[in-house]
C-alpha cells in the first residue's frame, strides 16, 4: 500500500478548490442559484399555492424576475416542473438533516447541540436526567459473575472429589 501524505493531500485539495472556476458545483455544473431561492422560499411557495396559484403560474413569475434553469446559451425560464422537483428535492434534503438531528440527539457521546433548518444552533432540548445515571450516560450496577463463574468452597478432604468411577459414569 502506498504511503499517503496528508499534508500534501489538503494542499492539492485547497489548489484544486480553488482552481475551480466560481459560479460552478462541484460536479462541474453552473450554478443557477433556483436551488437556493427554493431553499429559502419554500414556505412561501406552498402558501402561495395553497392560496390557489398553480405551480406553472408560480414558474412563470419566478422566470419573470430572471430565475432560470441551465446557464449560458442553455438557460431556460424554470417550469412547474422543475420547480416542483426542487421543492421535492428540498423537502428531502430536510426530512434527512431532521432524522440526522433526532439520532445525534439519541446519542449520548454526543453533545445536545441541534441545528434548525436556518442554519443557526438551536437551544439544546431539555432532557430529564435520573439521578442514578453518570456522566457517560450509563446507569451504575454492581458487576457479579454468573454462578458457574464463581469460586466453589475449598473441600477439606480427597474424599469429597468424585471418585474415576464417578467421573466415567
Amino acid at each position: 500500500m502506498p504511503f499517503l501524505d496528508l499534508s500534501r493531500l489538503r494542499r492539492d485539495l485547497k489548489r484544486r478548490q480553488a482552481a475551480r472556476p466560481q459560479g460552478q458545483g462541484p460536479g462541474g455544473r453552473p450554478v443557477t442559484g433556483s436551488m437556493a431561492i427554493v431553499r429559502e422560499h419554500l414556505v412561501a411557495f406552498e402558501a402561495l399555492h395553497r392560496d390557489g396559484a398553480s405551480w406553472v403560474d408560480i414558474a412563470a413569475a419566478l422566470a419573470a424576475q430572471g430565475v432560470t434553469q441551465g446557464t449560458g446559451d442553455a438557460a431556460q425560464p424554470i417550469t412547474a416542473r422543475r420547480l416542483t422537483a426542487l421543492m421535492a428535492s428540498v423537502r428531502r434534503e430536510r426530512e434527512r438533516h431532521a432524522r440526522a438531528g433526532q439520532a445525534r440527539v439519541r446519542r449520548s457521546d454526543l453533545g445536545p447541540v441541534v441545528h434548525s433548518d436556518a442554519g443557526e444552533p438551536a437551544a439544546p432540548p431539555s432532557i430529564p436526567i435520573p439521578s442514578s445515571v453518570t456522566q457517560l450516560g450509563r446507569e451504575r450496577t454492581t458487576l457479579a459473575l454468573a454462578p458457574e463463574l464463581t469460586q466453589r468452597e475449598t473441600r477439606d478432604t480427597e474424599s469429597d472429589f468424585p471418585s474415576a468411577e464417578d467421573i466415567r459414569r
